[in-house]
């Protein structure tokens, strides 16, 4: 859990560079892959510099893929870090819009989208397909621990990308995947101590159960940050994201 200094400085320019591009609206291509019966919209940002990057699976919140979370600078963080970064309209899947709803079959299809999504970014050209990272925000956060725990500790029959980091905002584990996880990838956790939509108690649960099976994980809780992060909070929590990512999926 002690943070990774060797990239410390590296993140710190990657954000100096980044908080011009916040502002920007970065220009991506959007593809489409095959979920079960559903065609689910998928977007991809590539960073400047040519060649082959790393992948990065970015899945939003329960605001849909053109929420708010695009003015966080997240995104533009992630490719200025170099990663390709993909946005999978999970909505599209068989899980439909969120329902607002503690539904375990709505999460299943959910995660089932997003596995599906993971192997669609393998297969794309200039992506080294042997590891990816994943991000969630919110509902997003639930999703992308949910993936890493099926994928990790219960396999799906088709093979998918290495999972060798997760950082999650603002969430919680799934409650159908607490009882069978048997192993994770490393996780940030990172969390608002008044957050009035996921209270912090999920993050601190969620630091028990990791803590409990062995798993590298590194926390953060924001005081006076709700759901969602601002000023200080939100430039810190982009900073120890790229740092995050780039010491374990490299």
């Amino acid at each position: 859990m002690k943070p990774y200094v060797f990239f410390f400085c590296a993140s710190l320019l990657i954000l100096f560079a980044s908080t011009t591009l916040a502002a920007q609206q970065l220009v991506g291509t959007t593809g489409a892959f095959h979920s079960g019966s559903k065609t689910v919209a998928i977007e991809r940002f590539d960073p400047p510099a040519k060649g082959t990057h790393r992948a990065i699976l970015l899945v939003h919140g329960g605001g849909g893929p053109q929420g708010e979370w695009r003015s966080g600078g997240i995104l533009q963080g992630l490719v200025q870090a170099g990663y390709s970064v993909f946005v999978p309209h999970y909505f599209d899947g068989e899980g439909g819009a969120w329902t607002r709803s503690p539904n375990p079959d709505q999460f299943f299809a959910y995660v089932r989208t997003l596995n599906d999504a993971t192997r669609y970014m393998a297969q794309q050209p200039d992506v080294e397909s042997k590891k990816i990272g994943l991000v969630g925000l919110s509902l997003g956060g639930y999703l992308v621990l949910g993936l890493a725990e099926e994928t990790n500790s219960h396999p799906p029959p088709l093979h998918s990308p290495e999972i060798a980091g997760v950082v999650e905002f603002f969430g919680g584990m799934p409650q159908f995947a607490i009882p069978r996880m048997t192993t994770m990838p490393p996780v940030l956790i990172l969390h608002g101590e008044d957050d009035d939509v996921v209270p912090v108690s999920m993050a601190y649960d969620l630091e028990k159960l990791l803590r409990s099976k062995g798993v590298n994980y590194e926390m953060k809780i924001y005081p006076h940050q709700g759901h969602g992060f601002s000023g200080d909070a939100l430039e810190d929590a982009d900073k120890r994201m790229v740092s995050f990512l780039l010491a374990h999926v490299k």
